[in-house]
């Protein structure tokens, strides 16, 4: 085998190394020397913050003072002060500033963060001048309280406050004079008082009631006079005026039953006093008056037959005057004379003996007592109302249905011309007014129990009476007209167009009268 063959052989390492069992100056050194100069710095360190004890403070605190600052301290301030300006700028808020001068109260920015807190200062201020309020101002002071305009705010603020007294007790004092002034005026109530009160408190606190009651005060003085002027005239159209001009005046429900006494509704009865006959309203309109051609017993003077037109309407008595109602008159001193009852007895029946000129004092008396116009009937007025519609020759149709509406001479009279269909219940006299049946229009006794005065002269026919239902004032007019028959006539006196010619001063026992009225004033 040859030398190269041949295995590298190494001794066996021992066990121990001899070098470890050497000690470790090395490191030992090194530790001391680092230890050592952490002492030293401490030491040095110390002897910078430390006053010795031996030594007097005030040599110390000289010292101190004295000592210049390392240039590494000044250059770390220098930096942590421009460091704090930074931030302030970029947060640019009064809070940011603020903050600033609060690290750095001498900092080399001091005055420029001093100038951006005045002007937030100023913005704040000019605020509350805008507001010029004393909350605005009071708002400054809270945000600013050593602010730049401080004293100027508390002046303000003091200003206002005493104005504002000052305007309390001067709105107190007129508020108390309003008042005053307002009992016054209220307790006089009157127009001019009112007005009063507005010239001294144009604005006051009871302006729109004084208003009110100033219009409320004319508005009745007007109602006051034109419902005065409307009694003075005391016409249906002076009420209606009134009831126009004030449909929610004060005298409205006079007015109204003032115009329905004057113009009362179609088929209303009403008295106008205690002692006035009782009267019922006809509503106008158109009829054929006077006697046809078929009316056997029909004379000359009752023809002919022609159409009346009533425009207005009118009032008529329910039953002819009666004993009692005639007598208020001659008690008055209206009518001359107390007539003659024949012992038949007088109360409710009706007046007799009695001349169309006592008919004529009669209606002026009961004019001037109740401020109404009352006259004798016309003709046409008279049949208008007997016939209440009826085209026929008799009441009821008939000579045997008469009987019910008319107190005629019948067949217990014994005279000659009776109306043997009829059984008369007074043969020889009047029977009370109003005991028999009533037409269309509720008047009663039109036909017979007394003959009854019309205002119509005496003419030999009708050819030329009036078509508006008129009285005709034509021929003798020195004898009237009398319409109806009575308790004395027969068929042919009890016809409604049946006419009876008397003088006017004459009186008799079978004629009596009833009246009318107009109808609107």
């Amino acid at each position: 085998m040859s030398e190269q063959q041949q295995p590298d052989w190494q001794p066996p390492k021992p066990e121990y190394d001899v070098r470890d069992e050497r000690a470790p100056w090395g490191r030992w050194l090194v530790s001391a020397i680092f230890i050592g100069a952490i002492i030293i710095g401490a030491v040095w360190l110390a002897s910078k913050v430390i006053v010795p004890k031996d030594v007097p403070v005030d040599i110390v605190a000289e010292e101190n003072l004295t000592t210049p600052e390392p240039e590494t301290v000044k250059e770390e301030k220098k930096t942590t002060d421009d460091e704090a300006w930074v931030r302030a700028l970029e947060k640019d808020t009064l809070e940011g500033y603020r903050e600033y001068l609060d690290a750095f109260p001498e900092g080399k920015h001091k005055d420029d963060a001093q100038a951006r807190i005045d002007a937030y200062d100023k913005g704040d201020w000019a605020t509350a001048e805008q507001r010029d309020t004393i909350a605005g101002y009071e708002d400054y002071l809270e945000s600013w309280p050593e602010g730049l305009h401080e004293s100027k705010a508390r002046e303000r603020i003091a200003q206002m406050k005493a104005a504002a007294e000052a305007r309390r007790k001067d709105a107190a004092e007129r508020a108390r004079q309003d008042q005053a002034d307002w009992e016054t005026a209220a307790g006089t109530n009157t127009v001019p008082a009112y007005e009063g009160y507005l010239s001294k408190h144009p604005t006051g606190k009871y302006e729109t009631e004084a208003r009110t009651r100033i219009e409320t005060l004319k508005a009745s003085a007007a109602d006051d006079a034109a419902w005065e002027a409307a009694k003075t005239a005391n016409r249906a159209d002076s009420y209606q005026q009134y009831l126009t001009s004030f449909p929610r005046g004060v005298h409205v429900p006079k007015a109204i039953a003032a115009l329905e006494k004057l113009r009362p509704a179609a088929g209303r009865e009403f008295q106008d006093c205690a002692a006035c006959p009782t009267m019922v309203t006809l509503a106008s309109g158109n009829a054929q008056l006077g006697a046809g051609d078929n009316e056997t017993d029909a004379k000359p003077n009752e023809k002919p037959k022609r159409p009346v037109t009533f425009s207005d309407m009118f009032a008529i008595g329910v039953t002819e005057v009666t004993f009692a109602q005639y007598d208020a008159c001659v008690a008055a001193g209206g009518c001359s004379g107390r007539p003659s009852d024949n012992g038949w007895g007088r109360g409710s029946r009706p007046v007799i003996n009695v001349s169309w000129d006592d008919a004529q004092k009669y209606a002026a008396w009961l004019s001037s007592t109740t401020g109404f116009s009352y006259a004798l009937p016309s003709e046409a007025q008279w049949e208008y109302a007997a016939r209440a519609g009826d085209s026929g020759a008799y009441a009821g149709g008939s000579l045997a249905a008469i009987c019910a509406f008319a107190n005629g001479a019948a067949q217990e009279s014994g005279l000659r011309w009776a109306n043997d269909q009829c059984t008369d219940l007074s043969s020889d006299r009047t029977l009370p007014a109003g005991n028999l049946s009533q037409n269309k229009f509720g008047l009663r006794d039109m036909i017979g129990n007394v003959g009854e005065w019309t205002l119509d002269c005496n003419t030999l026919n009708l050819r030329d009476a009036p078509t508006d239902g008129k009285a005709d004032q034509r021929g003798s007019c020195n004898q009237r007209v009398v319409r109806g028959g009575s308790w004395f006539s027969g068929p042919a006196d009890m016809r409604y167009a049946s006419r009876l010619m008397q003088r006017r001063g004459d009186s008799n026992d079978f004629t009596g009268f009833r009246v009318v009225r107009k109808i609107g004033g």
